[in-house]
């Protein structure tokens, strides 16, 4: 009774993990799940995708303008980060372009924007006029600008604080940013110090 029962156990065991291993060594396909990222193929030789990639702009020469010299001055002051010329320079073409975003939303200026009167305050119309490939170029060259380039609160004028400090991810210009963001930000920062 004793051998039966030892050979049956065996064999439930035996059963057991073989099929335990080979359901475990199975690939199975992912359930959906919103905590893992999906990817899709980019066709790169989609017209979407070289708009996206190339500096069109919305051909207005006012904002054109406005896009080239913040371009312009963001690297030349990338280049050479001390040169106050450069950064005055560009601090007046960032004003000048951030002052043409809020000249068509101005509640951004003093953050009375609502969500509901999304198309009554300009935001759409803003989204639009400064929603350029070129102006993402721009905001590049700002943001990468302003790790090479040390700036504070009061290089800016109020009224542009706000947007530029969006526009250029730099939470050393923004009043209400968060200290542990802005330590962060420090020593991700090649900025040189310029005897400031």
């Amino acid at each position: 009774m004793d051998t039966v029962r030892l050979l049956g156990t065996a064999v439930v065991l035996f059963f057991a993990v073989f099929f335990g291993m080979r359901w475990a060594l199975t690939i199975h396909p992912l359930k959906p799940d919103a905590r893992i990222p999906t990817f899709h193929h980019v066709d790169t030789d989609s017209a979407e995708y070289k708009y996206q990639q190339s500096s069109a702009s919305d051909n207005d020469p006012t904002r054109d303008r406005l896009r080239n010299d913040v371009m312009d001055y963001a690297k030349a002051l990338g280049d050479d980060p001390c040169n106050q010329v450069l950064r005055a320079n560009y601090i007046k073409a960032a004003v000048a372009y951030a002052r043409a975003w809020l000249a068509i939303v101005p509640c951004m200026a003093n953050e009375t924007c609502g969500g509901s009167s999304w198309q009554q305050n300009g935001t759409e119309r803003a989204a639009k006029a400064f929603g350029t490939p070129l102006d993402a170029r721009v905001r590049e060259a700002m943001a990468a600008v302003h790790k090479k380039a040390r700036f504070g609160i009061g290089d800016f004028p109020h009224d542009t604080i706000t947007v530029l400090s969006m526009m250029t991810s730099d939470p050393l210009i923004n009043p209400k940013a968060d200290p542990r963001y802005t330590r962060v930000f420090l020593e991700g920062s090649s900025a040189p110090d310029c005897g400031r």
